[in-house]
């Protein structure tokens, strides 16, 4: 179990803090996420954060992509952009030792699903025709809520996008949040059992690396991403639970994105493990 992290321009300091949340694992922003651009990464900056992870004994880190990406978008600007800021986001996960980087899967913005993920297809296979094979960081889509034009908001979406694409290359991060407001009944075992089979023959349990806990302040099917906090949103403890009790959700990495870290991961966290240890 783990949270997302502020770095405030020092990843080391991200992880220290973690750890006296009492995190396994943490998730991080490898440069701001409102800027194309950033400074490279200093030797020492490399230097500190490795030693950071292994003092606070980390199982793992990763990161989490810049807000400003759309590697489907329609204009040519902010396209070239976007493949721009995600290699060389990758690239700094390559020097920090971070095994993923997730990604949203982008918008549309007009011109269909279909061509939408066609052109997000064209962007992962410039992405890996610039990194080199041995490269050791996989990107990691992350399901949408179905917000506006946002494409990778159902399962077959997903499979769709990764199809062909080699596993070590491209993964899938789900978020319990995004999943209910795109319509994914997460309340009941029954519908936790369901969803495990559906992600079983759409993307593949194989692809699936790790899972954003997310409670949902907006109802079932709303397409409005907005989280809140674990047990207090439209999922509830109950349907936590019957995540975390399931054989499959219960083996991914945890992480959680939940409003207000400084007063609120802390308490997240604990019911998480409590409910863990229920189970």
């Amino acid at each position: 179990l783990g949270a997302h992290m502020p770095t405030k321009g020092d990843p080391a300091s991200a992880l220290n803090a973690a750890r006296q949340l009492g995190c396994d694992i943490a998730q991080i922003f490898v440069k701001p996420p409102i800027q194309w651009t950033a400074a490279p990464i200093t030797d020492a900056t490399i230097m500190a954060f490795k030693n950071a992870q292994v003092q606070t004994k980390m199982k793992m880190v990763v990161a989490h992509a810049g807000y400003l990406v759309n590697l489907a978008s329609t204009r040519p600007d902010v396209l070239i952009q976007s493949r721009k800021a995600i290699l060389d986001e990758m690239q700094r996960c390559h020097l920090l030792g971070i095994p993923y980087l997730v990604m949203h899967t982008g918008a549309h913005l007009g011109i269909g699903e279909k061509r939408g993920i066609q052109r997000l297809r064209e962007s992962l296979h410039w992405l890996f025709d610039r990194l080199p094979l041995i490269h050791s960081v996989s990107l990691l889509l992350e399901n949408t809520a179905g917000q506006g034009t946002c494409l990778g908001y159902t399962l077959e979406q997903l499979a769709e996008i990764v199809e062909g694409l080699p596993p070590e290359r491209v993964a899938i991060c789900l978020d319990t949040c995004h999943l209910f407001v795109a319509g994914y009944e997460l309340r009941t075992a029954e519908s936790v059992n369901e969803l495990a089979r559906l992600i079983e023959s759409t993307v593949g349990w194989e692809r699936v690396k790790l899972l954003h806990a997310n409670d949902s302040l907006h109802p079932l099917g709303s397409r409005v991403d907005r989280h809140w906090h674990i047990g207090k949103g439209q999922i509830g403890l109950e349907g936590f639970r019957n995540l975390l009790s399931h054989p499959k959700f219960s083996q991914l990495p945890i992480i959680i994105e939940t409003p207000e870290p400084e007063l609120h991961h802390a308490e997240n966290l604990r019911q998480l493990r409590m409910l863990f240890e229920a189970a």
